[in-house]
């Protein structure tokens, strides 16, 4: 049997990207002030499935999600870390 090797682990929000991402879609997308509504009346899972049903209904597409995805702002030392993780094996 071989060593065992490295195994690096990354949360995705705030971690890999610099902010929450549920946080960050509703944000962008406009609807901050209706999430602020609803978070009091809800568990999260359902506040989020009902946050996109609203703004899908509205006209926003998952393209629209997706673009705004892209923009998420990575943290700035995520890559150089990924990058050193890569060259370890």
């Amino acid at each position: 049997m071989t060593g065992a090797g490295i195994v690096v682990i990354f949360d995705f929000d705030k971690t890999i990207i610099d902010c929450d991402s549920d946080n960050w879609v509703v944000d962008e997308l406009g609807a901050t002030q209706l999430f602020h509504q609803l978070l009091p009346t809800m568990p999260w899972n359902s506040l989020m499935d009902r946050m996109m049903k609203e703004v899908h209904s509205q006209g926003t597409t998952t393209e629209d999600i997706v673009a705004v995805l892209k923009r998420t702002p990575i943290h700035p030392r995520i890559i150089q870390a990924i990058k050193s993780a890569q060259a370890l094996g």
